[in-house]
Order: structure tokens, then C-alpha cells, then sequence
């Protein structure tokens, strides 16, 4: 592949994954409301099977964001052993093994597990009736 085909892969596989975490989002919210609405007067088993069909998804989400990131680090290491690069993409590597890079990085993965953990949550701990009260 070119370099330009490879810096093109690479851009579009960063967003791929802020499109699959917008989605992850929606998901994460759309759970919110259903237990605010409706699963905070659920038995224990409806809610065990909601927060169970919600994980699942959760997980395709995260493992095609994995598969997504596999591929872009890759296509980065097949940039970086090109011989010649222009002076775009040698600020895009640099950039992409930045501090920025590496906490987006660690932001993204602590940001799933806290929506995943505070769906958790609201699901089995969190008391409607009580709150108002």
C-alpha cells in the first residue's frame, strides 16, 4: 500500500471509533432511561436479563472498537517503515505516539468501563422510590 492509502486508513479508522463510541454513548443512555422509566420496578430477573442483553452489546461494541484499533496500529507501523514520508505524515506519527495520543487512549478505554459500571449500578443498586423520598 502507499503511503497515502495507509495515512487514509489510519485517519478513517479513528473515526470509526468515535462513530462506535457515540454509539456506545446512546446505548449507555437509552439504558438510563429505560431503568428511570420502566426496569427500576422490574423483578431481579428482568433486570438481570436487561443489564445481561445490554453487556453483550456492550462487548460487540468494545471488540469491534479492539478489531478497529488493531488495524490502525498496523497501518501506523507500516507508516513508520516506509523510507520516504512526507512531512504530513511524519507529524502524524509523531503525533500519534504523543502523550495526547496515549491518554486519549487510556480516556477512551476508563470511559466505557464507567459507563458499563454506572449502568451496573443504576440497574441493581440504585432506588427510585428511595431517591424521592
Amino acid at each position: 500500500m502507499s503511503e497515502l492509502d495507509l495515512f487514509n486508513l489510519s485517519r478513517s479508522i479513528s473515526q470509526n471509533e468515535i462513530s462506535l463510541f457515540t454509539q456506545v454513548i446512546t446505548i449507555n443512555f437509552a439504558m438510563v432511561v429505560g431503568l428511570y422509566y420502566f426496569l427500576h420496578r422490574a423483578r431481579m430477573a428482568m433486570k438481570v436479563f436487561a443489564f445481561t442483553v445490554y453487556l453483550v452489546g456492550m462487548l460487540l461494541f468494545l471488540g469491534k472498537m479492539l478489531l478497529e484499533t488493531s488495524v490502525a496500529f498496523e497501518a501506523q507501523r507500516e507508516l513508520k517503515a516506509l523510507p520516504h514520508l512526507s512531512p504530513m505524515t511524519q507529524y502524524y506519527l509523531a503525533l500519534s505516539d504523543s502523550w495526547l495520543a496515549h491518554d486519549t487512549t487510556i480516556l477512551f478505554n476508563v470511559a466505557f468501563w464507567i459507563l458499563v459500571i454506572g449502568v451496573g449500578y443504576l440497574t441493581f443498586f440504585w432506588d427510585k422510590d428511595g431517591e424521592a423520598a
